[in-house]
């Protein structure tokens, strides 16, 4: 369930359920593609790779979002 004080900042329920869809997938996405690097410690020599891991994770979180909202939305049409 969608946490209820997100509600208050006039924030319909399929956007709530978008915005934690997105900031769980772009996290997730985030920490697995980085532990790699950063436990191998080759994070200072690879250059650029830090932007393409943050994109990577916007375009995640941005699926991920979506694939929320729909399901939130979905099963309280109860289709």
């Amino acid at each position: 369930m969608a946490q209820p004080w997100l509600y208050r900042f006039g924030m319909s329920r399929k956007a709530v359920y978008f915005l934690i869809g997105f900031i769980v997938g772009a996290i997730v996405s985030l920490l697995w593609n980085a532990m790699p690097i950063i436990r191998a410690g080759g994070a200072p020599a690879i250059p650029g790779i830090w932007f393409d891991i943050a994109v990577q994770a916007v375009i995640i979180g941005l699926l991920l979002g979506l694939v929320a909202m729909w399901f939130g939305t979905r099963r309280r049409s109860g289709n």
